[in-house]
This record gives structure tokens, sequence and C-alpha cells, in this order.
């Protein structure tokens, strides 16, 4: 969990600027150590129809479960829109598996105005699960700005991120009629 050694939900609780019902769901989740119970919690969460609950999705992608973390994320996905705000906030901050989802789901939502944080994001790591999502994102999105960044993920010393980037400039050159 790096230095912090708590629970990523009490972490995030406690981070300025967290709404007062979610910061208080964090905290349950966090003290619920069966990813089980967490998982119910969350979905019982996604029934109510509210601002925080999309803030408690956002602040889950960095759950250690990957239950529960999916499920975020697929809540996240289906929506018609994102509040990039809360994306590009949740994509500044650690673990690197939040980061690649939230990467993922700039990608789903063809996000244009996300390249310069996703800029920011590949240029601040050498984990290669994050430059992939970005790649994978980026051919999503498209663009002149998201071509120049995928032609430098293909010379990435990765192979997985090269193939990642050379498949996103296939799909995001493809001629494409609406």
């Amino acid at each position: 969990m790096g230095t912090d050694k708590r629970h990523p939900a009490a972490a995030a609780a406690e981070r300025p600027g967290v709404s007062f019902i979610c910061g208080r769901f964090l905290r349950k989740l966090s003290k619920t150590e069966d990813k089980k119970r967490r998982l119910r919690i969350l979905k019982a969460c996604v029934k109510v129809r509210s601002p925080w609950v999309e803030e408690l999705l956002w602040e889950t992608l960095g759950d250690s479960c990957e239950n529960v973390r999916g499920f975020a994320f697929m809540e996240l996905a289906r929506k018609q829109t994102l509040d990039l705000g809360r994306a590009l906030n949740r994509l500044r901050r650690p673990p690197w598996y939040a980061k690649s989802g939230v990467l993922r789901l700039l990608g789903i939502h063809r996000s244009k105005e996300a390249i310069p944080e996703i800029k920011k994001a590949l240029e601040g790591t050498d984990n290669a699960d994050i430059k992939r999502s970005a790649a994978e994102a980026l051919g999503e999105i498209g663009g002149e700005e998201a071509m120049s960044l995928l032609v430098g993920l293909k010379k990435d010393p990765n192979v997985y991120v090269r193939q990642a980037a050379e498949e996103a400039i296939r799909k995001a050159s493809d001629v494409r009629f609406v």
C-alpha cells in the first residue's frame, strides 16, 4: 500500500474536498475487511441517486479488492457523462491501478479535454500498465495530440506498451463515418 499503510479508502476519507457523506462511507469501507461485504455496501450505495455516489465510485477505484474496483469501473463506464474534474483528480493520485482505471474510463468516454492530464500521467511514470491504459485511451480519443503521444509510446522499452501504442495508432487513424 505504499508509505501510507492504511486502507486506501481511509486515506481518501481524510483528503480535503471529500464530501461528508462520501467520507463516512469511505471510512466504513476502510473498516470492513471482508471484500464481499465491501462490495455489497458499494452496490447498496449505487442504488441511491445522489452526487456523492459518483464521488464514492471514483474513490473506490483505489480499493485493494479487484472485484470492488471492477464494480466501480463498470458503474462509471455506464454513465452517459463523467465528471471530468473528479476523473482527473483521481488520475493524479495513487495507486497505479486506480490511474489505469481512470485512463480506461477516459478512453471509453473519449474525453479529448483530458489529453493534457494523460500526458502528465505518462511523464510521471514507468508503470507499464498505466502506459498501456493511456495508449488504449488515446487510441479511442484520437486526434493529432493523441497521435503524437502514441508515437512516443511506440518507442517505449516495454514490448506490451509498444504493442498497445501500435494498436491504438491503427485504431485512431481509421477513417470513421458517423
